[in-house]
């Protein structure tokens, strides 16, 4: 019998919701652990690695995972089985899971490397084939969503008997050795079916990153517990602490998809220097929710090919309840000198319950102004032109500009009255933008600024998408940041080769790339929050830039 040492790891490649696709078409195979979608930077699978398939009628109404050795393999689970041919060859792959919108399976390791197709066969009726790309290796790494971003599957290594999961209260030490999961380090000899083949795994040069620190990796191979399930075993890097540490692999070049961990000293509850403090979670973990209070100023100003330059400034509010289990479902976090990868489109969270403040006036260099109302919790007012009349925009000329800004809050249902102020120093000023018009995603890229205030971060934030779709572009962003008063980033080139090449339409390359400096001011109390934050925003974006 099998064991149930999958869990978390086999949950990730089988519960992961679905896109439906019609009969009898099967969308590409994608990784297990990563849902790199097919046509990206790391969508190939390895040899020997979990991956899934997406679509209609692939399996019975009810999930079935395999339960035994040998696992099934030409003779299919519960009547679901599949076949990739590649170079002439055709491999049955050894069934994992199936279900009517779903399959999950181990490519065999002697599948040939190269490009092929995939056919899926239920009740003996078989599947138009789709594409596929097999490589060596291709890294994709387990994470709690079951959708290859946030928070990894990863265990604090204690002892043999003690490996508890990583997470925002049980954090790894630097210096502590801890246990990556994933699936596509690469092929292994032996008959796969029957059972794990744990070992090292050689012949690829494989790199561990850790909030931008490269770590030592002690082990990197086949899990002792599972068929395609990988381990990757290093030491934390010393000089980093957070509670959404980024975390990637770079295999051959290649680069997963980025996850997180929580690292700090004390091996308990994280910190974020911009983010929740040790005290903040403890109480947001006590309470069920977290309740975040934001006043802000914000100036937007970009350009596009074939658009006048254009300018988009407001004064915003925002009191919310964020339930716990929701705080770390993001790799992103505002830390100087970290970056994050992350694909798109993704799915769009679930709203989040808005707090009544009562209504939000705002005394500065714009006058005496009244911020809207677009829904509860939220408050906006925007300065912006229209040539006609908007809700909430304010478009007779006024823009931000520096100077002081009070925020009187009058106090609602839900959140008491306060009053606070922030100094807008609108210094700020991307100074090499001009310059960029393409990105060669094989070399760093260098941003300058000039401006940056002390206390604040700069935000470094660019898309390439390779295709359109139905939902909206496909496609990956990368986001950096640094202190402003540094006055420059260097962006690495593994980070951009995450990114596919932007495709074009009409000419016009399907990029971005932003650049804004952020600032998290001094926090203000109310009662029925538990944190206010003053900050503001000066961000100028390029709407037309090709990755290449």
């Amino acid at each position: 019998m099998l064991k149930k040492p999958y869990l978390l790891l086999l949950a990730s490649a089988l519960l992961f919701s679905a896109p439906a696709f019609a009969q009898p078409a099967i969308a590409s195979p994608v990784n297990g652990a990563s849902y790199i979608r097919s046509g990206l930077p790391g969508s190939s699978i390895a040899q020997g690695s979990i991956f899934v398939i997406f679509g209609q009628r692939l399996g019975p109404n009810q999930i079935v995972e395999v339960d035994r050795f040998p696992l099934p393999t030409a003779n299919g689970l519960a009547g679901t089985s599949v076949q990739v041919t590649v170079a002439g060859t055709t491999v049955d792959a050894i069934m994992l899971s199936t279900f009517s919108t779903q399959v999950a399976a181990v490519l065999p390791s002697n599948t040939p490397i190269g490009t092929g197709t995939v056919t899926v066969a239920y009740n003996g009726q078989r599947s138009a084939p789709a594409p596929i790309t097999v490589t060596r290796s291709s890294v994709g790494l387990f994470a709690l969503n079951k959708a290859g971003s946030g928070p990894a599957i990863l265990q604090n290594y204690i002892s043999q008997t003690e490996a508890p999961l990583n997470n925002a209260t049980t954090s790894a030490r630097p210096g502590q050795v801890v246990i990556l999961w994933g699936t596509g380090l690469g092929p292994v000899t032996g008959n796969e079916a029957a059972g794990p083949l744990p070992g090292n795994i050689t012949g690829s040069d494989l790199r561990v990153f850790v909030g931008g620190r490269e770590a030592a990796v002690q082990y990197r191979g086949r899990s002792g517990c599972c068929v395609g399930v990988d381990q990757i075993n290093f030491v934390v890097p010393s000089g980093i602490e957070g509670c959404s540490v980024p975390v990637y692999v770079q295999a051959n070049g290649v680069v997963s998809n980025f996850v997180s961990m929580s690292i700090a000293a004390s091996g308990t509850t994280c910190s974020d220097p911009n983010g929740y403090s040790t005290a903040d979670l403890l109480t947001a973990s006590a309470n069920g929710a977290w309740r975040p209070g934001v006043l802000g100023v914000q100036r937007v100003q970009g350009e596009a090919t074939g658009v006048p330059a254009y300018r988009s400034d407001s004064l915003i509010g925002s009191f919310s309840r964020i339930p716990y289990s929701r705080l770390f479902t993001s790799t992103e976090v505002p830390m100087a000198g970290q970056c994050s990868v992350i694909q798109y489109p993704t799915a769009a969270p679930p709203p989040i319950e808005g707090l009544d403040a009562g209504e939000i006036t705002v005394t500065g260099p714009v006058g005496n102004r009244t911020l809207g109302k677009p829904s509860k919790g939220v408050y906006l007012l925007a300065f912006m032109p229209s040539p006609v009349p908007v809700p909430n925009v304010i478009s007779d000329g006024t823009l931000i500009t520096a100077g002081n800004y009070t925020f009187n809050v009058t106090g609602g249902a839900d959140v008491g009255p306060v009053t606070a102020s922030i100094n807008f120093p609108a210094s700020f000023s991307w100074t090499n933008h001009a310059s960029i018009t393409s990105v060669t995603r094989s070399q760093p890229l260098n941003i300058t600024w000039s401006g940056g205030t002390s206390g604040a971060l700069v935000n470094i934030r660019g898309t390439s998408s390779a295709a359109a779709g139905p939902d909206g572009d496909i496609g990956v962003s990368f986001s950096c940041w640094e202190d402003a008063t540094k006055g420059s980033f260097t962006v690495p080139a593994s980070l951009l080769s995450a990114l596919p090449a932007s495709y074009t339409e009409s000419g016009i390359p399907a990029g971005t790339l932003t650049v804004s400096e952020m600032h998290f001011g001094n926090p203000f109390t109310a009662t029925g929050i538990d944190q206010g934050v003053l900050e503001f925003f000066d961000s100028y974006s390029k709407g037309t830039v090709a990755y290449r």
